[in-house]
């Protein structure tokens, strides 16, 4: 980690948190034991954010997200938690050398470094020929697509010499073996030897996040032939596809201050974007938006800008794109203008600056994108489509805190299906009800009770006990021996993972009490998936703690409960899987036996 656990502890001993959010915002009052405020993170307009002196920990009672003071700063600042600290340090006047020591590098493979060493020998080359008299052609291309001085060097653009075997040579004499030439993955064996598969063409620099080459994409320069426009670096040991995104290195350095990054298709559109100023771009290395992609994504904390071609497979890959980013819980919104087929270097090239400048404005949430799309790019068919869509929209309408948008999304709904959106609004009323909509038809619509969220009852009884057993220990340290010698895990993903960290907490710091806060630092020096999950629980259980009393009897009922519900999910995930590939005789016949055997035990 970049700053020793103990510098966060001796910092936030004199960094009193109402004073921090203060410091940042004007309108923190006194209410009770506690301290609110206008929440930043959110059009609010009543104090909805609480602040607990007593915890220093912070919560907003509508976005449901909430921390320490670093945390505060990292949201706010729109930056690193390494860098929060440092600036709550500098708030207070709080100075240690180890708040400056570099961040930890993760030691590179030597066996990589000679290929490292030669991609980037072999990058300086094909810039060194970009300005040559062969390279003129290049340049010449470049000139027509606007693409300046500055822009070739800031990507570093390169050309490959017409003759491979000169880029070959030319690394032998730098002292490279064949074997790491290969590795670069420019390598084409020819009869008559060995030579560079990107030759005659414009060369774009693929860069990993720290900025180090890794690969190429090369453009022909020449037409009238079969050879494909682009050629493109294999997977080498250096380069894996679904792991970059083009001009994330650059991009990273400009989105803590635009709060935003976009992503585009490919390089042109990088291009384009750069030369209206919107430098917080990154390109997809095809339309396809990887895991990978998504961690990366997350990591810089700022709202997603997803702009792809106008035309009919850019849009349908954005519809894929808004599933990925709603499951991994990152705020999107999505370049939409209706008739634009345009990517946006063509739109820069045809129509200037300005009206690029718009159209990477036009932005619109999920919700209205998708609506968009049913409108405009593909439009619905049969009427099951059109009774699927409707429900699918129904809990987010129901969920919206504006009526007049809800009405706004009702009335959209209703122009793409046909639907009345009297039928739409009692649907929506029904699910706001507790009552989930199933299924609708042209007349009425059809629900079913839904009073436990679609949870499975044992779920959401195993879910409540694994709840009260984080509480306890939360409170007392018995807790934390009873669970670990009787519980030993839960089923609840969150809750596993606080867990963890409160056991750790327990045995490296015997001597301490189970602190929120100490804890939401810990869990923000940690690469642990749901890390944001767990600081918002964290912070929840913080301002309830104090109204929290340590029972032993409770944790017994607990026990008995998770391991009566642990069995019943187990059973029925293994009938579920016993139904895979079976006609519907054999799954009611096994439905029939396991309803025999749960009944007969009791359950």
């Amino acid at each position: 980690m970049a700053i020793d656990y103990d510098v966060l502890k001796e910092i936030k001993e004199r960094a009193d948190i109402v004073d921090i959010i203060s410091y940042f915002l004007p309108s923190v009052q006194k209410k009770g034991r506690n301290y609110v405020c206008i929440c930043p993170f959110h059009d609010d307009h009543k104090p909805s954010m609480q602040i607990s002196k007593e915890h220093q920990t912070f919560r907003c009672f509508v976005d449901n997200i909430g921390g320490d003071v670093f945390t505060f700063v990292q949201k706010y600042e729109k930056c690193t938690f390494e860098e929060s600290v440092r600036k709550v340090a500098e708030i207070i006047g709080y100075d240690d050398p180890r708040l400056h020591k570099k961040t930890y590098q993760k030691p590179v493979d030597t066996d990589l470094v000679p290929i490292y060493n030669c991609i980037t020998e072999l990058h300086k080359f094909y810039k060194y020929c970009l300005m040559t008299d062969e390279g003129k052609v290049a340049r010449d291309y470049l000139e027509k697509r606007q693409i300046s001085n500055d822009q070739q060097t800031k990507f570093g653009l390169g050309y490959s010499l017409s003759d491979g075997k000169l880029t070959i040579d030319y690394l032998k004499q730098k002292g490279f073996s064949f074997k790491n030439i290969q590795d670069t993955g420019i390598a084409l064996l020819q009869t008559s030897g060995m030579s560079d598969n990107n030759a005659g063409r414009l060369i774009f620099p693929i860069c990993d996040k720290s900025g180090q080459v890794v690969g190429f994409s090369a453009r022909k320069m020449t037409s009238g032939d079969d050879a494909p426009k682009y050629v493109n670096s294999p997977e080498t040991r250096i380069f894996t596809k679904g792991n970059v995104l083009y001009n994330y290195n650059n991009a990273k350095q400009t989105v803590k201050h635009d709060g935003y990054i976009y992503i585009v298709e490919g390089f042109m559109d990088v291009f384009a974007l750069d030369s209206i100023g919107v430098t917080s771009c990154v390109a997809l290395m095809s339309t396809k938006l990887t895991t990978q992609h998504i961690n990366e994504l997350r990591k810089l904390n700022v709202e997603v800008r997803v702009c792809l071609d106008g035309d009919h497979p850019g849009q349908e890959a954005m519809m894929k794109i808004i599933s990925q980013l709603n499951e991994a819980r990152i705020h999107a919104r999505y370049v939409s203008k209706a008739g634009e087929l345009r990517d946006p270097d063509e739109i820069l090239k045809q129509d200037g600056p300005e009206a690029l400048k718009t159209y990477v404005n036009s932005l619109v949430d999920p919700f209205d994108f998708i609506i968009n799309y049913y409108e405009t790019t593909s439009p619905l068919g049969s009427s099951e489509d059109k009774k699927k869509v409707i429900n699918h929209f129904v809990p987010m309408i129901a969920t919206q805190k504006s009526e007049l948008d809800a009405d706004n999304y009702i009335y959209k709904l209703e122009k793409i299906t046909g639907f009345s959106s009297q039928a739409i609004r009692n649907l929506v009323q029904k699910y706001k009800d507790g009552k989930k909509p199933v299924q609708m038809s042209n007349k009425t619509d059809v629900i079913v009770e839904n009073k436990t969220k679609n949870v499975p009852k044992e779920l959401r009884r195993l879910e409540i006990a694994e709840s009260m057993v984080i509480e306890q220990m939360m409170v007392e340290k018995d807790a934390v021996i009873f669970f670990e010698e009787h519980i030993k895990y839960f089923y609840t993903e969150t809750y596993r993972v606080l867990a963890n960290f409160i056991v750790d907490y327990v045995h490296n710091y015997p001597d301490a009490p189970v602190s929120p806060s100490a804890l939401i630092d810990i869990v923000s020096l940690s690469n642990v998936d749901l890390k944001e999950d767990v600081i918002n629980l964290l912070t929840k259980l913080s301002f309830k703690i104090s109204t929290i009393k340590y029972s032993l009897e409770a944790l017994k009922d607990c026990e008995k409960i998770i391991a009566e519900e642990r069995t019943k999910v187990y059973e029925r995930n293994t009938l579920l899987k016993a139904f895979e590939g079976k006609s519907a005789h054999e799954q009611a016949r096994l439905m029939d036996e396991y309803i025999k055997r749960t009944t007969k035990n009791g359950k």
